[in-house]
């Protein structure tokens, strides 16, 4: 079971910085990394193929998504504020970890990781 996740300063900033340009819309990106035991390093974020974003949902073509298996999540924002999954959310997860990133996106503590489960994972920031 995943317990942490460990997310570079340059990723966390720039997914924070997609979400705050983003807003009022959500905003969708794939998470490039990888998984060694209870841990998943988060490496760098790609943009998901031919996304559409709304003031209330984000989504991409699932045929697109290329097999690439460093693919190990989404990180989406909840302009509403919301931190937590939606059932939405939960029935379209891929990978092993989702990241929820809520207004006003300047801050570690604006990102909130969760599992499959929709339970809560401690995120570590790394220089």
């Amino acid at each position: 079971m995943l317990r942490k996740v460990v997310l570079p300063n340059n990723v966390a900033y720039s997914l924070l910085e997609l979400a705050q340009n983003t807003h009022p819309r959500e905003m969708l990106m794939l998470l490039r990394g990888r998984k060694k035991g209870d841990t998943v390093r988060i490496d760098e974020i790609l943009f998901a193929p031919l996304s559409q974003h709304d003031e209330s949902s984000a989504y991409f073509r699932f045929d697109l998504l290329p097999l690439d298996f460093t693919i190990i999540g989404l990180a989406h924002s909840h302009p509403s504020g919301n931190p937590r999954p939606s059932l939405e959310d939960l029935n379209h997860f891929i990978g092993s970890i989702m990241l929820i990133l809520t207004p006003p996106y300047n801050d570690i503590k604006d990102i909130h990781a969760y599992n499959s489960k929709g339970e809560s994972i401690t995120i570590h920031l790394e220089d």
